[in-house]
């Protein structure tokens, strides 16, 4: 399918971060060409004036299904919240509720101008999986691994991830299979070095929750006499295709060990906050050690929602509360993370629009209250909210246009959601 899409204000995230008024036009999945006028005979004609162009959002950390468990037990501390809310009714989750909260949370990151997501969760993973390609959005898909919590044999329970890995590589060009080992305190160093291997084996991205608490550091410091990253590194998993999710209560020793491995960085700002882990993720050091900071926003029981324009305002705003300094991670840093570093830590074409690019593109309405005047379009992290988002292309497909799904029934989705969420939460 050919989509020409006509006079938008494109910002392209390309290498040299221009800011361009033209044309764009999309063949076979792919943007094929960027000029000030395009003439072409396409399939579908966008009519984007007034529109902002930006590369669909990569939202780096997700536990999409939980989606469901939006609003529950709210007000707890992390670990009542985990124990005596959260785990109860995961234990209850059949492959209905997975899809269930699947397609909610995708309806979401569509409409918030996200194409393309890194998941972890621990149960019915197939249905994310075919959530994914019915809904024709774009994503990495990771079993996670625990045989501390569950108290299986390593080997048996590497069974969860390599079984993803066998069923749905290759099923899709949307589609990424991920080695997913929770944590280093959920996960033995048996299993850890089986995901690796495993990872390194078939050459897929290796995802993990690291440093994420204060806790997680004093007792890695007890039980193994190394911080979080350190361990990770002692075992040689750091790499460029090693994703590390928080990674907030690190020293400038572990931001240079995961920069020097060239590795991945999920910073989740908002749910951070909101669970009160304290400490923020230091992404200036990070940057000056070479890794590559990419944004989530972790699952919506623990952040409400899947809103990746709400978290690179975060982003930034912590950043600079925390460095005394604005520009210290500026906010074309933040739109690097969001676009640019997410496709590279997921392993995607995409994330700029420029010719080649997987044609994830997304269109917001300029003509909007809250996005008046306009001065500089990058500045728009700070005030864009989903309601300024008409139209997303993953692929070159149009999924919404001026507002309205183009395949997907809305409110069906809605309705079975809610209806999942009760079933799952009920006495």
């Amino acid at each position: 399918m050919d989509v020409l899409i006509k006079d938008a204000l494109i910002l392209t995230q390309d290498a040299r971060r221009e800011i361009v008024r033209g044309d764009i036009l999309v063949q076979d999945g792919k943007i094929s060409k960027i000029a000030k006028s395009i003439r072409a005979d396409a399939d579908e004609k966008i009519d984007a004036k007034g529109k902002l162009a930006f590369p669909g959002l990569v939202n780096a950390h997700t536990h999409i299904p939980m989606s469901l468990f939006r609003g529950y037990a709210e007000g707890m501390v992390l670990h009542d919240w985990l124990e005596k809310k959260i785990w109860p009714a995961e234990a209850k989750l059949k492959p209905r509720h997975i899809r269930a909260g699947s397609m909610l949370s995708i309806l979401e990151m569509v409409r918030s101008g996200t194409t393309c997501f890194n998941e972890m969760y621990i149960a019915h993973m197939d249905e994310v999986c075919r959530a994914v390609l019915e809904t024709g959005i774009r994503a990495s898909v990771g079993h996670g691994l625990f045989d501390l919590v569950k108290k299986t044999d390593a080997k048996d329970e590497l069974k969860n991830g390599t079984s993803l890995v066998e069923k749905w590589s290759g099923k899709s060009p949307l589609l990424n299979i991920s080695m997913a080992p929770h944590a280093p305190y959920t996960c033995s160093e048996e299993l850890i070095l089986l995901a690796k291997g495993h990872a390194r084996k078939k050459s897929l991205k290796f995802h993990m929750h690291i440093s994420e608490t204060r806790k997680e550091v004093f007792d890695s410091l007890r039980e193994k006499g190394k911080r979080p990253v350190e361990y990770l590194h002692s075992l040689g998993v750091l790499d460029e295709n090693t994703v590390l999710a928080h990674g907030s209560w690190v020293t400038k020793r572990e931001s240079a060990l995961a920069g020097k491995a060239g590795a991945s960085i999920s910073h989740n700002p908002v749910a951070n906050l909101k669970l009160a882990t304290g400490g923020i993720c230091p992404l200036h050091e990070y940057l000056e050690a070479g890794a590559n900071i990419a944004l989530g926003t972790d699952g919506t029981a623990s952040n409400n929602c899947h809103n990746m324009l709400e978290t690179m305002k975060f982003a930034q705003l912590m950043q600079s509360h925390l460095y005394w300094d604005p520009l210290r991670v500026s906010i074309q840093n933040v739109w690097d993370f969001a676009t640019m570093n997410g496709a590279k830590a997921l392993g995607f074409n995409a994330g700029s629009i420029a010719p080649g690019k997987e044609a994830d593109i997304v269109l917001a309405d300029l003509r909007s209250s809250n996005l008046a005047p306009l001065h500089d379009a990058r500045n728009l992290l700070f005030s864009m909210h989903p309601g300024n988002i008409t139209d997303v292309l993953i692929a070159g497909k149009p999924i919404l246009r001026e507002g309205k799904f183009t395949e997907l029934d809305e409110q069906k989705i809605i309705g079975e959601a809610q209806e999942a969420a009760e079933d799952l939460v009920s006495p």
